[in-house]
């Protein structure tokens, strides 16, 4: 029932916005092709406005470079423009969410791209800007050439656009697609053919030089700062330390407003946040995935694996783990609060074991002032005899002074 009632829905919005414009084809019953109409479907579900004049800019011109830097397209772009290079036509590479990364071409054709946001930066899936040849070829999978009225939003009806995927020849996965955009008149027939064989160029292309492997990413924060990437040292300020470890806390990644949160507090301010990940971009590349921000890596860490350890109840483990505060020196919110949650799981746990050698390795790698329960439980346990017992004796003394 939920299935025929949205598409009631659809057919009602494609109807009222014909009755605004009767020259405008955006009934679904009306598409002459499949692929059109089923693109018409989703975009409509999507409350793409045909009325809308412009696709949604989401990157600024400093962001994509760095996006283009770190893109697995990027050494396949010379190629792709290569082959496509013809008069009053523009080629375009997006990601695989439609994010325009390169518009390269004629340039009278680009300056009319660019009043109506066909340029680097905008958004183009079909829930931005609704039936597109980038969008719906995304959403398919397959090549897709959208023709004049085809489009739904009619801003877009002097154009022509075959768009082409390209995945990766390792994983399979969608990389993005390569589209070739024109006005109306000037697009050959031919160019969709074109297009798809550019993306198979491309694929070859990558085949002999992306490499298929993740990246390792090692964070050792607990008592110190040390990380490494596939091997290689990081240089690494406490900042970025911060950052890290924020991200390694939440995989699913975070938006610099909650970024800000968790390192400054209230007085965060996401503008520094994204200044602070631009210069750390420049250590970890791809690594630092964007909207949301998140690492793109196998993420290893001690204070990960103390956290692990405790979650699973195995107290031992945690304690051969923990060899120190987690950043001592840091005052960021979501440090301090982690630092003070493992302190405390861990001294709970060795407490509870009663393990004379759990208790001492957590003494001395405590950085605060001196714990008087543990020493005091030591001191009990030790035998006097045992060099240890008067060394705990007098640590003991001066927590209690």
């Amino acid at each position: 029932m939920q299935r025929f009632t949205n598409v009631a829905s659809e057919r009602s919005n494609a109807r009222r916005q014909k009755d605004r414009h009767p020259e405008l084809v955006t009934d679904v019953g009306e598409a002459t092709r499949p692929v059109i109409a089923e693109s018409w479907r989703r975009s409509l579900a999507a409350r793409v406005d045909p009325d809308r004049h412009e696709a949604p800019v989401v990157y600024a011109p400093d962001e994509i470079a760095d996006l283009r830097g770190t893109h697995p397209l990027a050494s396949a772009v010379p190629l792709l423009e290569h082959t496509l290079s013809m008069d009053d036509t523009i080629m375009i590479v997006t990601d695989t969410r439609g994010h325009i990364l390169w518009c390269e071409g004629d340039n009278g054709v680009r300056h009319k791209a660019e009043r109506v946001h066909l340029t680097e930066g905008s958004r183009w899936s079909e829930d931005a800007i609704g039936t597109n040849a980038m969008g719906t070829a995304l959403a398919t999978g397959r090549p897709v050439t959208v023709h004049s009225r085809e489009h739904l939003v009619r801003t877009y009806h002097g154009w022509t656009c075959a768009a082409s995927p390209i995945r990766d020849p390792h994983s399979g996965l969608l990389l993005g697609v390569v589209d070739v955009s024109g006005p109306l008149k000037t697009m050959h027939p031919a160019v969709a053919q074109l297009v798809s064989a550019a993306a198979r160029l491309a694929e070859h292309h990558l085949r002999q030089h992306l490499v298929p492997r993740g990246h390792v990413l090692t964070l050792n924060f607990l008592g110190g700062l040390h990380a490494d990437l596939d091997g290689r040292p990081l240089m690494l300020t406490l900042r970025n330390a911060e950052v890290l470890t924020a991200l390694a806390l939440h995989p699913k990644g975070l938006t610099a407003e909650q970024l800000a949160l968790l390192l400054y507090g209230e007085r965060g301010n996401p503008t520094t946040i994204r200044a602070e990940l631009h210069r750390l971009r420049a250590q970890l590349g791809g690594v630092l995935l964007t909207r949301p921000y998140r690492l793109d890596a196998v993420v290893h860490g001690d204070f990960l694996d103390v956290r692990t350890a405790l979650r699973s109840g195995d107290a031992r483990q945690a304690t051969r783990r923990y060899s120190g505060e987690l950043l001592p020196r840091s005052d960021a919110p979501v440090v301090r609060e982690e630092r003070m949650d493992l302190a405390a799981a861990v001294r709970r746990g060795v407490l509870d074991r009663g393990d004379v050698d759990a208790l001492l390795s957590f003494a001395d790698c405590t950085a605060t002032a001196e714990d008087a329960e543990v020493l005091e439980r030591l001191r009990l346990m030790l035998p006097a005899t045992d060099p240890r017992h008067a060394l705990v004796s007098s640590r003991l003394r001066r927590a209690l002074e």
